[in-house]
């Protein structure tokens, strides 16, 4: 780990202490950095104890949340007041993770005593990071003669004041086209804003609907946002307080939470209305909280255990904390999409290539024809080559393609004239060069999918605005064309019967 990904990672930890010590993040941060060498030091590497935290602290009569038992012992440097140093054999607390050295680290600051008066008194709530570590300094925290310049040296290289931003400072999103507020929520957060978490609402209702679910205090739920199917946005919480949405307290005293206007029944379609706003008011509320990153997973377990960086916000869903389908099919197979789209926005392009990212002139690397063999489940066919040009379909089956032609550092153009999709090595795999009539995912016009739902409508045409032929039945279906029509890639049925949305079958 590099100094400035420590930095990064420990950032947010600090401002979600801070919220509830009101000891500045800036000092914590620069304390971290100083007395565990960026996270590198014995202590930090085999007991998460990073700032030298010892068993015996201040006769132990302060709060604590170290359990009191796990400990690690090893030899110390101590100072005297003239500067010369000599080694000490002492006990060290062991902590689980770095969030409780540094929570346990706090309630030390707060609550040590000297005699019957508060050691470090004035410290919780101070806002001058000088004046903070000059407290820290006369309650003889350190040794060191030059602690204070040394931490305040710290807090200017990395900037670290933009980590104590309090959680009052949270603005509301300026894409806000009314307002009706919700009495469920439980006032401020008590975490920094570092996720995103979108809903479906079931029920194409307007915005001001979407806001009346939620007025009455017997319903017990809300949400910060509500986006109508028209796309209309309606603030319900304030962004600084944490709304009842996701089934989980620990998901939404972080996240941003936004109901989306769908259809009643599964996959929970939404209008392009919908989602192009959900798009816009991602991109806002990661600008507004200071972030350049938005982050899907599709895996519950390293989202959740994820620490995002100081510029990262992650997705997540319902879904993962009840049993439910929400967001619905339709809004989960597309948030790769959302999280590149905004990203790109974030970094000054105009759309996605991939959950991974992707930018409009390619990636690193030299990169020829022939066969590539797609690794993610998203890749985004582009009409050109770049992220500055439309979708035309998505690639979801990690097949292998033929590349006839490379532009922009990265972009190949596909054999069947669909488009272009990026091969750089995070999203693909070069398999050599193409054999004339090689057997490619493309070298016939034709492809079998499985259909394993009951309910996947037959359109009249390719989109949702044609009529409906009925469902199509379980079973295997050969697919002779495809056009990307409102966010979905539609399959016509060589049978004739019409088209069908190939997001929710398996390609053969």
């Amino acid at each position: 780990m590099t100094e400035k990904e420590f930095v990064e990672k420990i950032g947010p930890l600090a401002t979600e202490d801070m919220m509830e010590s009101g000891i500045l993040a800036s000092i914590t941060v620069a304390q971290a950095c100083l007395e565990s060498g960026y996270g590198t030091t014995e202590l930090a590497e085999n007991a998460n104890n990073l700032f030298g935290m010892k068993c015996i602290l201040s006769g132990n009569t302060w709060e604590s949340v170290w359990d009191g038992v796990s400990k690690y012992t090893k030899p110390t440097k101590e100072q005297n007041t003239d500067g010369t140093e000599y080694i000490i054999t002492a006990d060290f607390r062991k902590y689980p993770d770095i969030l409780d050295s540094i929570k346990d680290h706090s309630c030390y600051l707060n609550g040590a005593l000297n005699g019957n008066s508060l050691r470090y008194a004035g410290l919780s709530g101070e806002k001058n990071y000088r004046k903070a570590a000059e407290l820290i300094k006369a309650g003889n925290y350190a040794t060191d003669i030059s602690y204070v310049d040394k931490l305040c040296s710290l807090i200017e290289r990395w900037n670290l004041t933009k980590y104590d931003k309090e959680e009052h400072d949270m603005s509301n999103s300026s894409l806000v086209n009314c307002v009706v507020k919700s009495p469920n929520h439980s006032g401020s957060r008590t975490h920094s804003i570092d996720r995103i978490t979108p809903h479906c609402v079931v029920g194409q209702l307007s915005a001001e609907g979407i806001g009346g679910c939620f007025t009455s205090p017997s319903v017990q739920a809300s949400c910060n946002y509500g986006i109508g199917k028209d796309g209309r946005v309606c603030l319900i919480v304030d962004e600084a307080n944490r709304s009842w949405c996701s089934s989980s307290n620990a998901n939404d005293q972080r996240a941003v939470t936004i109901e989306c206007a769908s259809d009643m029944s599964e996959p929970y379609s939404m209008t392009n209305a919908v989602y192009e706003k959900l798009i816009q008011l991602c991109i806002d509320i990661c600008k507004r909280n200071g972030k350049t990153k938005l982050i899907w997973f599709a895996d519950k377990n390293k989202s959740l255990n994820y620490s995002p960086k100081s510029n990262e916000m992650v997705l997540t869903v319902h879904r993962w904390f009840a049993n439910k389908s929400c967001p619905g099919d339709w809004l989960y197979s597309r948030l790769g999409d959302v999280a590149n789209r905004v990203t790109a926005q974030l970094n000054g392009s105009s759309g996605g290539g991939t959950t991974g990212g992707g930018n409009t002139s390619g990636g690193s690397g030299n990169y020829k024809t022939g066969m590539y063999k797609v690794n993610v489940g998203d890749l985004n066919i582009r009409k050109g080559p770049g992220t500055n040009y439309d979708i035309n379909g998505v690639i979801t089956d990690k097949g292998t393609y033929t590349i006839t032609e490379i532009q922009n550092g990265s972009w190949g153009k596909l054999k069947s004239g669909a488009g272009w999709i990026n091969v750089d090595k995070d999203y693909c795999a070069y398999r050599g060069a193409s054999s004339s009539g090689g057997n490619t995912a493309e070298s016939s016009g034709s492809f079998q999918v499985q259909v394993s739902i009951s309910d996947l409508y037959i359109r009249k045409g390719p989109g949702t605005n044609y009529g409906n032929n009925g469902f199509c039945p379980k079973g295997v279906y050969t697919i002779v064309e495809t056009k990307s029509a409102g966010g979905y890639t539609w399959g016509r049925l060589k049978s004739g019967a019409g088209w069908i949305a190939l997001e929710h079958t398996k390609r053969l």
